[in-house]
């Protein structure tokens, strides 16, 4: 999918462009503009990640505790594949389930509140998705699936 990507922080509001790439080994993110002061590229899997930003790469095993240090923010990026289309990631307990007929509207899971603001009608995947925690705030606007 690809699409922009908003954060607003304690400390600053960003934006950006967002393409991600799922498969079952892995992702790949690739996050331009203001958010990123340039270009970030985000590889990995449960198990391993790596962050090229600016020339410089950075590895680790843990992929949010990797996104945290090194960009500055707490990012559920194993729930995401999950919560991009529209599901709760499993194997986690989730709470505040509201549905609107089949579709997700919104939930909790792992202390994030997720909303799905909008659909995609033909594909009936989200098209704008809050996710929040906190001060921290994520908004998603896909603009494109390749499903």
């Amino acid at each position: 999918m690809s699409g922009k990507i908003g954060v607003r922080s304690p400390q600053q509001n960003l934006a950006g462009f967002l393409s991600w790439e799922q498969t079952a080994q892995g992702f790949d993110v690739y996050v331009s503009g203001p958010l990123s002061q340039g270009a970030t590229r985000i590889i990995g899997n449960s198990h391993q990640v790596k962050i090229e930003q600016n020339g410089r790469t950075m590895r680790g095993v843990d992929p949010q505790q990797l996104i945290e240090e090194n960009l500055g923010w707490p990012f559920p990026i194993e729930n995401l594949p999950f919560w991009l289309k529209g599901k709760t990631a499993p194997n986690r307990q989730v709470a505040n389930i509201e549905k609107d007929g089949n579709r997700l509207s919104s939930f909790s899971q792992d202390g994030w509140q997720v909303n799905y603001l909008r659909y995609n009608a033909y594909y009936e995947l989200p098209e704008r998705i809050r996710i929040s925690q906190g001060d921290w705030r994520f908004t998603i606007i896909i603009k494109n699936w390749s499903v």
